[in-house]
């Protein structure tokens, strides 16, 4: 039997998406972002909303994807920007 959400997502699609933002995440670390950015995903506790090229980049990324789920997405993505933000 296969675990549903309550979106009817599997859960196990759900932690490969939030598996794909956090390994994301720490490449936005290593290559692009800055204090101040990384201190806007923590206050977010996600891709902030006013982000909307941001957003629009990572939808268009995944869009042929229809199983994409991106609230699981900028969880991992904001997980992997908080646990190195908190090391600072």
């Amino acid at each position: 039997m296969v675990s549903q959400t309550s979106g009817g997502m599997s859960v196990e699609r759900v932690k490969e998406w939030h598996t794909i933002g956090y390994e994301d995440g720490c490449r936005f670390i290593r290559e692009e972002a800055d204090y101040e950015e990384l201190a806007a995903i923590v206050r977010a506790r996600s891709i902030p909303a006013g982000w909307d090229i941001f957003r629009a980049e990572i939808v268009n990324k995944f869009l042929g994807g229809p199983s994409f789920d991106f609230q699981a997405y900028a969880s991992g993505f904001a997980r992997a920007c908080t646990e190195f933000y908190e090391k600072l």
